[in-house]
């Protein structure tokens, strides 16, 4: 059961906390009946996700056993059976399905959504570069609007196109790590190169932030105040990248003091934006 949990990585559901933009941004904050099947949507999307990576681990275990830190992983080093792993994670994916579709029906397509590119990402699409980072942004877009239509609500494109954007500067600041530490794991890394992955890096930091301020004067002038935590926020992001090698794991961002504080002043301006009058 412990090899299980492992390759489920629960540490990565972080980023289906994506799916909370849609009560925060459409002035449902503070509506306590949507929080319940939030909370649901939540639940069943890291059900959705987590057996993903138990198919990508199947599918890479000769590639993962020659990695110097993937080989650890249970399927790769041996401590989980394909034939175990395989049948435990389809049951979870067929629950978390079914769980989509008792929410709501338009939640449970976006969760069919999900699973399709994700699936094909892991099959096929994985191998390119530009798409693999595309197809990543895409699934970061679904989670977004899984969250919306569990509640029943919308929220600006600017806001979903900022979603995609941060997804770009996430997947090009990792792979810009894995080519500066000679990591082979991945077939579409011989289609990058580390000044490729930066100019890519660069480019998306430049559209988020350029979208972030539209999407804050498009809503809210008054979330411009909001800006510098923005740019703050993803300048850190680059700077960890480029000093201390944060992109191999993102999630690791999430232990960064700085970074930390600066979410939570981020997310306690911004409520207080929206939903104290403004300022």
């Amino acid at each position: 059961m412990r090899s299980v949990i492992i390759s489920l990585r629960p540490h990565q559901w972080y980023k289906n906390l994506i799916l909370f933009l849609g009560i925060i941004f459409s002035g449902n904050f503070l509506n306590p009946g949507l929080w319940g099947t939030l909370l649901l949507a939540f639940s069943a999307f890291c059900l959705l996700s987590g057996p993903l990576y138990i198919f990508n681990d199947v599918k890479d275990i000769e590639r993962d056993r020659l990695h110097p830190k993937k080989r650890y992983r249970p399927i790769a080093a041996g401590d989980l059976s394909p034939s175990l792993a395989v049948p435990t994670a389809a049951v979870l994916i067929i629950g978390a399905i079914v769980t989509g579709f008792v929410i709501n029906p338009t939640f449970g397509a976006l969760c069919l959504a999900y699973l399709l590119i994700s699936s094909s990402y892991t099959a096929y699409l994985k191998n390119y570069a530009i798409v693999d980072a595309i197809v990543i942004g895409v699934g970061f877009v679904i989670r977004a609007a899984a969250g919306c239509a569990a509640i029943d609500v919308r929220i600006s494109s600017w806001l979903i196109l900022c979603v995609f954007l941060i997804a770009l500067v996430l997947t090009f600041g990792k792979r810009r790590q894995e080519l500066l530490t000679a990591n082979n794991s991945r077939a579409c890394l011989t289609d990058y190169s580390v000044p490729m992955s930066e100019n890519f890096l660069n480019l998306s930091v430049s559209l988020l932030l350029m979208s972030y301020a539209l999407y804050s004067v498009s809503v809210n002038e008054s979330l411009l105040l909001t800006l510098p935590f923005a740019l703050f926020g993803v300048f850190r992001y680059v700077q960890l990248v480029h000093l201390d090698n944060f992109g191999g794991n993102c999630e690791q961002i999430l232990v960064d003091r700085p970074s930390i504080i600066n979410l939570i002043l981020w997310i306690g301006l911004t409520v207080l934006i929206l939903y104290g009058g403004g300022l």
